[in-house]
């Protein structure tokens, strides 16, 4: 049998690209320049055995008839049903508050619709809505607040490239010409933040400082880094203070201790893995014991939000392999867990490699996802965030767990789009939040390119937000 999907115009569109990609593992031809959106199945002899045509007026319901057809046809049901984009927490927050009785959300309507229209899977929908009910303060209180904004620092080195990345990521050894001029245009760009921040009435409410791996910076760096931003944003309305230290290998007492006198209130240490084999072969250039090592120099600084991510569906990892990560993970007794489902990306050396990719069983992933909810469940947390990605395995996602108290506001409202974040460094996207509207501004990605455009940058955000470059 064969499935074709027959579209108008040369490429489908956006909309139905979106449900192909669901399916993407299953065998779907295409044929442009048809005269309606429609669905052919035929025999192996090229004989047409059904014909559904698709009426495009509604996206939505496209979207759902799409999926619905395919799904019966390729006989593959994703857990999250027609369900696509990045955030299904901003469709549960969107229908719950659009059916609000007394002011309160209903979150039973949502379910509901996700149930009967979107055909989401029992567990992904609790897993939403349980998600959605615990932003609910966070959300109310930027509702509140408008002028709370948040800052993302982005540092794009690494000790080394992972795998499956496909961030702003490179070699700190191979670009280590560049880390000194890198710090001082991103000490330019955050005095532009800061300015901003200041003539717009903002203030600072969570600043963010990922990559790359910050901490991939050596001690005295790290320490320059760290004081540039303590001498140029006004710390005083900060609340969250978050360091992404990822990788075990780049952390020292000295980074850890300039961090703790600098105030950051909530640390990322993330093996990934718990398992030596398979840490060689995503190229982390750590061992499971610098992990033990790391969250102690952590604890005997003083750290206690601590986060750890790891990856259900690495390359050759089996269930009983993700078993053993969940284990150990268990015995550092983190405050949060983000457990992120394997996504091969265009821009990931492992979407190139072919002979790694036919290891990957992503009808393992099932399997894997619940026994992280489990796990983080039976340690008292709760998820806080979640979000999905393109040519995610099995069409899970990555969730966001921690103990009550410990959340972080930044990968809240990252996700739900509902507030301004001013973003320096190459990689980096602000997103200025205002009236409904979200109007995006981009670093650069490339080291070089940043090197040499960095005002470029600057002039973008003053445009936009209307600050007069500094002379």
């Amino acid at each position: 049998m064969k499935v074709i999907l027959k579209h108008p115009g040369e490429h489908p569109d956006y909309h139905v690209y979106e449900i192909l990609n669901i399916f993407s593992r299953c065998d779907i031809k295409y044929e442009p320049f048809s005269d309606a959106l429609s669905v052919v199945c035929e025999d192996g002899a090229g004989n047409e055995l059904s014909r559904e045509t698709i009426d495009m007026t509604d996206r939505k319901v496209m979207k759902r008839s799409l999926y619905e057809i395919l799904s019966r046809l390729t006989g593959y049901e994703s857990p999250w049903g027609a369900i696509t984009g990045v955030r299904p927490c901003k469709t549960v927050n969107d229908i719950a508050a659009k059916n609000a009785k007394n002011g309160e959300p209903d979150f039973e309507e949502a379910d509901r619709e996700l149930k009967d229209f979107y055909l989401v899977s029992g567990q992904k929908r609790a897993l939403a809505i349980s998600t959605a009910k615990n932003q609910r303060k966070f959300l109310e209180d930027q509702r509140n607040n408008p002028q709370k904004i948040d800052l993302y620092v982005a540092i794009p080195f690494c000790p080394s490239r992972c795998l499956y990345c496909s961030f702003t990521s490179n070699s700190i050894i191979k670009y280590r010409k560049y880390v000194d001029s890198y710090l001082d245009h991103l000490e330019e760009e955050l005095k532009c933040c800061a300015r901003i921040a200041k003539e717009n009435g903002f203030v600072f409410d969570s600043i963010y400082l990922g990559g790359g791996t910050p901490t991939s910076f050596d001690d005295e760096r790290f320490e320059r880094y760290m004081s540039m931003i303590l001498n140029t944003i006004d710390m005083s309305t900060v609340g969250e203070f978050a360091l992404e230290a990822g990788r075990p290998d780049s952390i020292t007492e000295g980074k850890l201790r300039t961090a703790k006198t600098a105030g950051v209130n909530r640390l990322s240490i993330n093996p990934q893995t718990m398992n030596e084999k398979t840490l060689r072969r995503i190229g982390r250039a750590h061992n499971t014991l610098q992990v033990y090592e790391a969250f102690e120099l952590a604890r005997k600084e003083g750290f206690y939000n601590i986060n750890t991510d790891i990856i259900a569906g690495l390359p050759g990892e089996s269930i009983d392999d993700f078993a053993t990560t969940l284990e150990k993970i268990g015995g550092l007794s983190p405050e949060g867990l983000t457990v992120h489902t394997l996504s091969v990306k265009r821009a990931a050396d492992l979407k190139l490699d072919l002979e790694t990719q036919s290891e990957l069983r992503p009808d393992d992933l099932a399997v894997m996802t619940t026994m992280g909810y489990d796990f983080a469940i039976s340690r008292g947390m709760l998820p806080f965030y979640l979000y999905r990605q393109k040519n995610m395995l099995g069409n899970h996602e990555n969730v966001g767990y921690c103990l009550p108290g410990h959340e972080s506001p930044y990968n809240i409202h990252i996700m739900e789009e509902d507030k301004t974040i001013l973003a320096a460094g190459a990689g980096s996207v602000t997103k200025y939040v205002t009236g409904g509207d979200i109007f995006r501004i981009y670093d650069v990605k490339s080291i070089e390119e940043y090197d040499s455009r960095w005002q470029e940058m600057i002039d973008r955000k003053n445009e936009l937000f209307g600050v007069a470059r500094a002379k």
